[in-house]
């Protein structure tokens, strides 16, 4: 049926925000674009099946809020106009650490906080408003790639409707942004590209989410409270973050190495009084719940090692969850999505003058997006791998010293501003780990060594 559009046309199987933001940036260089999603269309901003952990918070890592808003100028008016709130990654946010709470400042560097949901309904409105030869096709699942005969070109995907239909959809850049349950694996192997490497890191994981609407009486002074993790004593977390709604907050409980977090009332306030933070329990005792208790269980973390395989189409290439899966309880998904997305705007524009798409083309941005995926993948598992629960291929010396300095910094939160500071700009993907070297950070480290084996 949709034969005819291959000229000029890019498809993009998957439409979430992956899905979307790489539909933004193709619509530059495409007649037509069209995303192939199998859900049903949204009719507002709601969960939907496609994505299983829509009912859970999802944090917008200050990285990832700048490129959205590169691609979309509008969209943070357009969320505040919807009840989203701005909020300063240190003034507004509570961080409570082994050590204590963080220091507050003001730190110039702020996110939109809502629902998933409202974030994707409002990336899709903005798309649709912005690029009119994008076009987002419902009900259509990707069961198949169609390989060309001779060479090494994709001439299609091959789909399967609601309604039992089957079509063919062909494209001179076919584009997976299906996410963690990607087939692209399989795709590929069965028209003869073969398998990638494939790196898992086991930590298991588990949410437990809930709505509540506090009372406006409680005098706040931050918008956001994160109690982290305490390895190797305390393997629970609490999230409670503001989204939209009238004073409406979502309060969420998670655990690592199978510690799951209950999902009916008297489980998920005693695992709540477990995290050791008072005030996460207070919120929730004093807030009216308004909506159901959801779970949420992943293995870990997942990464594809596409740019080592020996043969991969030119017209084909993959991005965000689809290649790398994140443990969500560091909420770099979205942000890393959002950076394949720009890593892929520079690419299109160095590579692309006409058609058909040049050899080699999806190869070389795999590899780029290996690059894109190293850091925040090191960060994650580096700190996964400190509990003794995970299951993966343990790190290097290196790697080990590397994960001890980075702890011993974030553990500088409620005295230093320079560590605090570096620290979250580093988390939110905004600076790489070398921001944690400077000389006034390494020399208070080597104080408080020197001041802790003088009183030993």
């Amino acid at each position: 049926m949709y034969a005819d559009l291959l000229e000029g046309a890019a498809i993009i199987i998957g439409g979430g925000i992956a899905g979307l933001l790489a539909a933004r940036v193709l619509s530059s260089h495409f007649k037509q674009v069209m995303v192939l999603e199998k859900d049903v269309c949204p009719e507002k901003a709601i969960p939907r099946n496609g994505i299983p952990q829509s009912r859970h918070i999802h944090i917008l890592l200050m990285k990832g809020k700048q490129i959205l808003t590169e691609l979309f100028p509008d969209l943070e008016s357009v969320l505040i106009s919807k009840g989203a709130h701005k909020v300063d990654l240190l003034a507004d946010v509570k961080y409570h650490l082994a050590t204590g709470f963080a220091m507050r400042l003001k730190s110039g560097m702020y996110t939109i906080a809502c629902t998933r949901q409202l974030l994707e309904n409002s990336i899709m409105g903005e798309l649709l408003i912005q690029c009119q030869n994008v076009k987002i096709i419902y009900n259509t699942r990707v069961t198949s790639l169609t390989k060309c005969k001779n060479g090494n070109r994709i001439l299609g995907v091959n789909t399967l409707s609601n309604n039992a239909l089957s079509d063919f959809y062909g494209a001179q850049l076919i584009v997976d942004a299906t996410g963690r349950r990607s087939e692209t694996v399989q795709w590929l192997e069965k028209i003869g590209f073969g398998k990638p490497p494939e790196l898992k890191i086991n930590s298991w994981i588990g949410y437990a989410t809930q709505k509540y609407k506090m009372p406006t009486d409680l005098n706040l002074d931050w918008k956001s409270l994160i109690v982290l993790t305490n390895p190797p004593v305390n393997p629970r977390m609490a999230v409670i973050y503001p989204v939209e709604g009238d004073n409406i907050i979502m309060v969420g409980l998670l655990g690592i190495g199978k510690t799951y977090p209950p999902t009916d009332k008297g489980g998920f306030m005693e695992f709540a009084k477990q995290i050791g933070v008072d005030e996460v329990k207070e919120i929730i005792e004093k807030s009216t719940p308004v909506s159901s208790i959801f779970g949420y269980r992943e293995v870990g973390s997942r990464k594809y090692l596409f740019d080592r395989m020996k043969k991969w189409p030119d017209n084909f290439i993959a991005l965000g969850d689809s290649v790398c899966s994140f443990n969500p309880m560091y909420g770099q998904g979205i942000t890393v999505a959002a950076m394949c997305a720009k890593i892929l705007k520079n690419h299109l524009e160095n590579n692309i003058t006409n058609y058909p798409i040049k050899k080699g083309f999806g190869q070389s941005f795999q590899r780029k997006v290996a690059k894109v995926n190293s850091f925040p993948w090191l960060l994650g598992t580096s700190e996964d791998l400190r509990w003794s629960s995970s299951e993966g291929p343990r790190p290097n010396l290196l790697t080990k010293i590397m994960q001890k300095y980075v702890n011993d910094v974030m553990l500088l939160g409620p005295e230093s501003e320079i560590a605090t500071r570096s620290f979250f700009a580093m988390l939110h993907l905004l600076r790489s780990p070398l921001v944690l070297f400077h000389p006034l950070i390494i020399l208070h480290i080597l104080y408080k060594k020197l001041v802790k084996n003088i009183k030993k």
